[in-house]
């Protein structure tokens, strides 16, 4: 439930409706809270003098901000729609999730819209001399459509500022780049103690496997996309209640087709049988907790989180755009990202319950050799003629390479460099820039030697 709601939380705060709804929801509660503070002191007859007024010029008042702020909406609409059409142009489509997560559009756009409701709603209850009831002034109300006026007139310039600023490329890049930290801060916890080796879980996990003796059921996906996420703890609580264990096949970033399958689970005594309404309930609550939707999501998904730098360098490097200056900042968060992976254990895929017993074995989550082929393959690929973007990415190599400690890490690094060295070679540069090369990938292979 907790992956589910978290991945939820995400689909809102990305989306451009949420936040405008919930300020427009407070613009009307809190016009109403002001006419009913106003009708009080009217009864009471009390009169702030500061905030005094007259019906004609409250109704004058209000009608020029709520007719200002809506056209200022439309304003920040139509710039918000083009920003978004030059960053999908510029970096690609699959960056615009995380453009939307991080503009400021839809809380200025929230601003106007719940400012013009507000002095609507304000303005109705302005009653002059002339009416059939007695008259009636909402000085507060009025008071704080100005207020709220103003504060839309500097919206107005932060917005300008912001758009000015976000589809900057180096901006954009750190703010993707961000996002892959927090992936690996999220996916990969620090360091404690030694954990076990790769060899050794797997023969864990093959005993656990032959253990379980008793009824094997596969859960099948019913639905086309991509695994978005996995409530782990959602799963262990029902392995533990079928007195089983779950084997997953999958992991987020996947794609699935219907009928493929997801887990399957094994109770460990031939004994522990159950009905076929027991097993079908089985299998409708794990599909539940294992997420597919649309498209990737970088929550726990940190090969898509790496994509996405890859996608911005990968565009800049197409004749089109022939941009390196933008490919290299990518390269260099990358390498920052990796330097981080390199000293991360990977979490443990084996998971038990309070007695101990193992209860959910997981899909193996991309380590640093995965992720550091996703970030620089396609790139390397791609700007194998660019000298410049060649010797980065072999300066980025050098720059992870002190950071690891595992030899399969080190072994992807030294494949990573040979890539790069016939990449290079083919391509036919100049002697000069051939010895700059080969000076650089020597350094690498001393470093790599040494660990």
């Amino acid at each position: 439930m907790r992956a589910y709601l978290l991945n939820l939380w995400d689909s809102f705060r990305e989306g451009f409706w949420f936040k405008p709804t919930l300020m427009v929801l407070f613009a009307m509660f809190l016009a109403e809270g002001a006419n009913w503070l106003d009708e009080s002191l009217a009864a009471e007859q009390k009169e702030i003098d500061w905030l005094s007024t007259t019906a004609e010029a409250s109704r004058s008042t209000l009608t020029a901000v709520a007719s200002a702020t809506i056209a200022l909406a439309g304003v920040v609409f139509s710039i918000t729609i083009l920003s978004l059409s030059i960053a999908s142009t510029q970096f690609g489509s699959r960056l615009i999730r995380s453009v939307m997560g991080h503009t400021i559009a839809d809380w200025v756009i929230g601003q106007y819209i719940g400012t013009a409701l507000f002095c609507l709603l304000v303005l109705r209850t302005i009653r002059d001399s002339e009416s059939a009831t007695e008259a009636f002034v909402p000085h507060i109300g009025t008071a704080l459509g100005v207020v709220f006026g103003l504060i839309s007139m500097w919206m107005l310039i932060w917005f300008v500022h912001h758009v000015a600023t976000s589809i900057q490329a180096p901006n954009l890049v750190s703010s993707v780049s961000d996002e892959l930290d927090a992936t690996i801060e999220r996916l990969f916890p620090t360091r404690i103690g030694k954990s076990s080796q790769p060899e050794e879980t797997s023969r864990t996990v093959e005993e656990i496997l032959s253990s379980a003796e008793g009824e094997l059921i596969s859960i099948p996906a019913k639905s086309e996309g991509y695994i978005e996420g996995i409530d782990g703890e959602s799963l262990l609580s029902h392995s533990q209640d079928y007195k089983g264990v779950l084997s997953l096949v999958c992991k987020p970033g996947n794609f699935v087709t219907v009928g493929d399958t997801l887990a399957e689970c094994r109770t460990y005594s031939k004994a522990d049988t159950s009905t076929k309404e027991r097993r079908d309930d089985l299998i409708k609550s794990i599909q539940q907790v294992i997420i597919i939707g649309a498209s990737r999501t970088p929550r726990q998904d940190v090969s898509y989180a790496t994509l996405q730098l890859v996608e911005i360098a990968v565009r800049a490097l197409s004749p089109g755009i022939n941009d390196p200056f933008t490919a290299m900042s990518c390269i260099d968060r990358l390498s920052g990202a990796l330097c981080q992976l390199a000293e991360r254990e990977a979490p443990e895929i084996i998971r038990r319950d309070q007695s101990g017993t193992p209860r959910l074995i997981l899909k193996n989550v991309d380590g640093f050799p995965e992720v550091l082929n996703d970030a620089f393959n396609m790139i390397r690929q791609n700007g194998s003629r660019s000298i410049a973007v060649s010797i980065r990415l072999l300066e980025s190599l050098i720059r992870i390479a002190p950071h690891v400690t595992r030899d399969g890490d080190r072994q992807a690094i030294e494949r990573q460099g040979e890539s790069l060295k016939t990449g290079f070679e083919n391509a036919g540069h100049v002697q000069a820039d051939q010895a700059m090369f080969d000076e650089q990938y020597a350094q690498l292979m001393k470093l790599l030697s040494q660990k």
